[in-house]
């Protein structure tokens, strides 16, 4: 724990230090086991074993499984939806495709698809459980508010920004859900492509 000295300056238990890594390791393997088997199998014991580690060890780390649970919710929410660009808020150029199609690609392609499936998973685990709701609500916050500013920076009148970055982030899930159950990708693909093209149609009046 954090102590001061007799300065008054703060002082860091060795300990942390030593553990930081280790925390670290411990809550990508937990997350490495919710994306191998979903959010219904995240109990400690199973972790431990995925981990190769004791019961004891998570809750030394972690305290309960709901902290633990919470930690990969937040991490998984955090890397779904997501192109580090765009997350940034950095320019995607025109020839890429712009921000929209960067997100696509991200999210049914690769690592992006595999935390997609559990960010789906996890939500509508959160009709049913309070300890993922929280997160899961913040994550969509967080999303949407990444949206807006981009089509802000685009030129969209502020007072539109808000429920067409919702419109646009819920029609990214659909879509994905759409994908990932049917497999028909070239038929949701082509959707997906005539929705950013009525965007586009859209931001040329702006």
């Amino acid at each position: 724990m954090a102590d001061t000295d007799d300065e008054g300056t703060e002082r860091v238990d060795g300990r942390r230090l030593r553990y930081r890594h280790r925390r670290e390791e411990l809550l990508q393997a937990a997350t490495e086991h919710a994306l191998a088997h979903g959010p219904a199998r995240l109990s400690l014991r199973r972790i431990a074993d995925s981990a190769g580690v004791s019961h004891a060890a998570l809750l030394h780390h972690f305290g309960t499984r709901e902290n633990l649970v919470a930690e990969i919710v937040e991490r998984v929410l955090d890397r779904a939806f997501t192109a580090p660009r765009v997350l940034a808020g950095e320019h995607v150029p025109d020839e890429e495709g712009g921000p929209l199609r960067a997100l696509w690609r991200r999210a049914t392609t690769g690592e992006g698809e595999a935390y997609v499936r559990l960010f789906l998973a996890v939500t509508g685990g959160a009709l049913h459980d309070e300890a993922l709701a929280g997160p899961v609500r913040r994550s969509l916050r967080r999303r949407t508010e990444v949206l807006e500013a981009g089509l802000l920076r685009a030129g969209c009148p502020p007072a539109r920004a808000g429920a067409l970055a919702t419109l646009v982030m819920g029609t990214l899930r659909g879509l994905v859900v759409d994908r990932l159950v049917t497999g028909d990708t070239a038929r949701v693909d082509a959707a997906f492509e005539a929705f950013v093209r009525g965007l586009e149609r859209q931001r040329e009046q702006w």
